[in-house]
């Protein structure tokens, strides 16, 4: 079954095999007192992007079910709006695999991709917005095992800096 977002292809993946598996136990668990809350989670069905805000960092999966890149990589779709000359980074980062993103903008124009300027195998990019609007961070595995499981991505934004004005001129 394929699908499409603005000017990607994607694949969806055949679920896998139904299999008989125990329940598992389930346990909630309170955070100590100070302790910052987890990150949240947003989650999109197949060929959807999630919504991702200035300032978050939100947790997803790479699992069997998701968009399929041309390379066969697993990829999840997160979306945000931003200004001309914002200056924006994006970090994705996993315990479970090498991550890699890229950012296209509304028409699907790649304007950056990384795999692992976040250190050790973590994806991190800083630039520049060309114009307002939705822009897409397409967060998948790199490196010779294309692998699954749960990631963070974080987007942080600082707005356009102002135009340089006119240096006051002296009347005598």
């Amino acid at each position: 079954m394929a699908g499409a977002l603005a000017g990607l292809a994607f694949v969806a993946a055949p679920p896998l095999a139904a299999q008989a598996a125990a329940p598992l136990p389930l346990a909630v668990q309170h955070p100590a007192a100070g302790a910052p809350p987890p990150p949240d989670t947003a989650v999109a069905a197949p060929g959807e992007a999630a919504r991702i805000e200035p300032g978050q960092t939100l947790r997803g999966r790479l699992e069997p079910g998701d968009l399929l890149m041309a390379d066969s990589t697993l990829a999840d779709v997160w979306a945000f709006d931003g200004a001309a000359g914002e200056t924006v980074t994006v970090a994705v980062r996993s315990d479970e695999f090498d991550t890699y993103l890229e950012v296209l903008d509304a028409g699907g124009t790649l304007l950056g991709h990384d795999d692992d300027s976040g250190g050790d195998l973590n994806s991190r990019l800083t630039l520049t917005l060309p114009a307002t609007g939705t822009y897409r961070i397409v967060v998948n595995s790199a490196g010779h095992e294309r692998r699954a499981g749960r990631y963070a991505v974080s987007l942080k934004a600082a707005p356009p800096a102002p135009a340089p004005s006119e240096p006051k001129r002296r009347t005598r």
